[in-house]
């Protein structure tokens, strides 16, 4: 099978097979995903009207506080919760297709058309690979959020961080494929692979370890504060702020005005997050994985014929 799979079929295949897998994404997200981003937005419209009045009280109290960030909105919410993200998750399909499809022809080229796998189990292997080191492993540190969640005046520090974090994981994973693939040839593959995994695992942690919360932020710290205190006295409990989920407001007194981002809506919204990213790496790789293991009848004719006479 492998020797008639030619680099216009592997990567044509890769780009269709991730853009159905896209397809089937964007169904799953707007079914489960896309009400909870409208909770976030609905709770963030809700907070804002109360935020203005504290603003006000921060004021008059002598409280600096940020400025609201700009209000842009380029297309209405009917397109983007349709058409804007249909079209992401379709073009995503489509970009991790043809990774996977890169991938794959480099391990045909390593092996020299002979992977220790099977072709469709060897694409599936690369599609949870990828899954798990473009996405997973970095959400681990900087995980994903909706609307409401995260200031605007930290939008590009987020956005370098969480680069950084999907370069470190990616850049590892490589580097531990060669060192598994050198180690191999002196002990048990195996043993080899648990090696590279461990030594992935524990740059990556302490890369992790190294970036900063974004509760810890210099703005952040410089607005909010590096700690939260809950009740008074003896019953008082501090706790650190690590992330930019909205705390509930207070007023200068510390009464509380409007309650803090649901936990269920953020939980339900990661954990949807995690499963849609992981139909586009699997289904993507699934899919692939049936198509090119798919041997044309002319081919299976030729080989037939060459075997018959000897060649």
């Amino acid at each position: 099978m492998i020797q008639y799979l030619d680099n216009r079929r592997i990567f044509l295949t890769g780009a269709i097979s991730g853009a159905l897998a896209g397809l089937v994404a964007f169904i799953f997200a707007r079914i489960f995903a896309e009400p909870q981003i409208q909770l976030a937005i609905d709770y963030e419209g809700a907070r804002d009207e109360v935020q203005e009045a504290v603003d006000k009280l921060n004021a008059a109290a002598g409280i600096k506080f940020p400025e609201p960030g700009p209000d842009i909105e380029i297309f209405s919410r009917g397109i983007q919760r349709n058409i804007g993200i249909a079209a992401g998750m379709v073009l995503m399909g489509l970009a991790f297709g043809l990774l996977i499809a890169i991938a794959f022809r480099l391990i045909l080229q390593l092996t020299e058309g002979r992977p220790p796998l099977s072709g469709r189990l060897t694409l599936v292997l690369i599609g949870l690979l990828g899954w798990v080191v473009v996405f997973a492993v970095p959400a681990l540190k900087y995980p994903p959020n909706p609307p409401a969640i995260g200031h605007y005046f930290t939008i590009h520090q987020r956005g370098n961080l969480y680069l950084l974090t999907v370069l470190s994981s990616v850049v590892l994973a490589i580097g531990a494929a060669f060192l598994a693939r050198r180690l191999a040839k002196t002990m048990n593959v195996w043993t080899a692979v648990f090696i590279a995994g461990a030594g992935y695992l524990a740059v990556i942690g302490i890369i992790f370890a190294l970036l900063p919360n974004l509760g810890s932020l210099s703005q952040n710290v410089q607005y909010f504060g590096s700690s939260v205190t809950y009740g008074s006295g003896d019953a008082a409990v501090t706790i650190p702020v690590t992330t930019e989920t909205p705390l509930a407001l207070r007023d200068p007194s510390g009464n509380y005005l409007f309650p803090g981002f649901p936990a269920d809506v953020l939980s339900r919204f990661r954990l949807y997050s995690f499963i849609a990213q992981a139909i586009l790496w699997l289904g993507a790789s699934l899919i692939m994985g049936t198509w090119l293991t798919r041997v044309p009848k002319g081919a299976v004719k030729h080989q037939n014929a060459t075997t018959a006479v000897g060649v």
